[in-house]
């Protein structure tokens, strides 16, 4: 990656709702001219432009196709776009990905921008709570919105314990289902500071007591949050 492109995609997740830095990386990509890219750059103007259009505009059936036609031939040179560790998942916002998973022990690429564009994030921890720790520290995690931790029991009370230290300015709602934080993972999750935004969290299937999830009700983080999914019921 040059650092031309490193800019502009830091400009448009600097700018996230705006169209205009989406438009100058397409033309960016014209530029240089190779066939993955300027197929990019269209299927980027082209989702731009579909975006604004209204449902009943009479050519937005034709860009759609034309969108699916530049994704059949060239989403699977487009998925090794992001960085070692990382896969894209399903869905385009504007030209770009936004959804990604990540397995935290193939990790690399902490400032990537093209990670910075990632809203929802799939997180299987397969390494140790020091480990874990360190990778919630990327710039990825100050942007994601949604986040779910997957993989059976990975995470237990001490990956907890390192994700109640983590800071999420933006996480919207976080899903620790089956992950077997128990009660002091629980505990640990409802005294941290680093959800200010969070409104939804699941912690079904976890090994929870009734005590310990009446207590995380009245904790600073509990006493604040929409809905709580725990005991596979919402408690909230």
């Amino acid at each position: 990656m040059t650092d031309t492109e490193a800019a502009l995609l830091r400009a448009i997740a600097a700018q996230p709702h705006e169209d205009t830095p989406r438009l100058i990386y397409a033309d960016y990509l014209d530029e240089e001219g190779a066939p993955a890219q300027v197929a990019r750059a269209e299927f980027i103007r082209l989702s731009v432009q579909l975006e604004r259009m209204n449902a009943s505009h009479p050519d937005r059936e034709d860009i759609r196709q034309r969108v699916c036609r530049l994704l059949y031939r060239w989403d699977v040179v487009w998925q090794t776009e992001l960085p070692p560790g990382f896969t894209r998942l399903a869905f385009y916002c504007r030209g770009f990905p936004y959804r990604a998973a990540l397995t935290a022990s193939l990790a690399a690429g902490a400032d990537d921008p093209r990670l910075l564009l990632i809203e929802y994030l799939e997180l299987t921890p397969d390494v140790t709570a020091r480990q874990l720790a360190a990778v919630l520290t990327w710039p990825i995690f100050g942007r994601v919105t949604e986040l779910v931790l997957r993989g059976h029991g990975l995470l237990n009370k001490s990956g907890a314990a390192a994700l109640a230290g983590g800071m999420f300015p933006k996480l919207v709602r976080l899903a620790v289902q089956g992950q077997q934080i128990g009660d002091r993972g629980l505990a640990a999750l409802g005294t941290s500071s680093g959800f200010p935004r969070l409104r939804e969290l699941d912690v079904s299937c976890n090994g929870v007591s009734a005590a310990a999830r009446q207590a995380f009700a009245r904790s600073p983080l509990g006493a604040r949050l929409e809905r709580v999914f725990g005991g596979g019921e919402a408690a909230q």
